[in-house]
């Protein structure tokens, strides 16, 4: 369906689909501006709260994950397997504990997960430093012109005036007297 949007404008084209799409206008490509941005400093507050987050929840999916594999291995006898194989290699007695095996992760996990997180703090105060001396990070962005033009402004709420009255240009109705 096409429609004009401004008498005197260019012609803003539509297609019905399930999700509204943005409108562009007919015969002419969106403008794209090149702009250059540089990085001169990352927050270490900030990144110590997004390490801490990322390491936590890493952590706790490492334990989940370590948990469900041993007990399918345990549950398909490969835990047996592994100790009997080890057993014929010249061991004399080799047994895997899962909750000692467990205990240990647990432990060894929370230090691994705090360590990261220090080091992404390091990191990004070192990535401070640095670029103090030379100046920054410059990336290149491409921008494109949004047009978002509608035939009429929707209403989505009835603004309700003094008393609780609904407004009445909202819903029709005359104000009572």
């Amino acid at each position: 369906m096409t429609r004009p949007a401004d008498p005197s404008g260019p012609i803003t084209t539509l297609r019905p689909t399930t999700v509204a799409p943005v409108p562009r206008l007919a015969g002419r490509r969106p403008r794209v501006r090149r702009v250059t941005r540089v990085v001169r400093h990352v927050d270490p507050w900030s990144v110590f709260k997004v390490a801490a987050v990322f390491s936590l929840v890493a952590y706790a999916i490492a334990l989940v994950a370590g948990v469900l594999l041993w007990n399918v291995a345990y549950s398909t006898g490969t835990i047996d397997n592994i100790e009997r194989g080890m057993e014929s290699t010249g061991w004399s007695v080799f047994e895997l504990e899962g909750g000692e095996i467990f205990h240990n992760s647990w432990i060894g996990g929370l230090f691994l997960a705090v360590g990261l997180t220090g080091v992404a703090v390091l990191v990004a105060t070192l990535f401070n430093l640095i670029t103090d001396l030379v100046g920054g990070v410059r990336f290149t962005v491409l921008e494109e012109e949004v047009v978002e033009k509608t035939a009429a402004p929707m209403r989505r709420f009835a603004t309700r005036r003094d008393g609780g009255q609904a407004d009445p240009a909202a819903t029709g109705t005359r104000p009572r007297a």
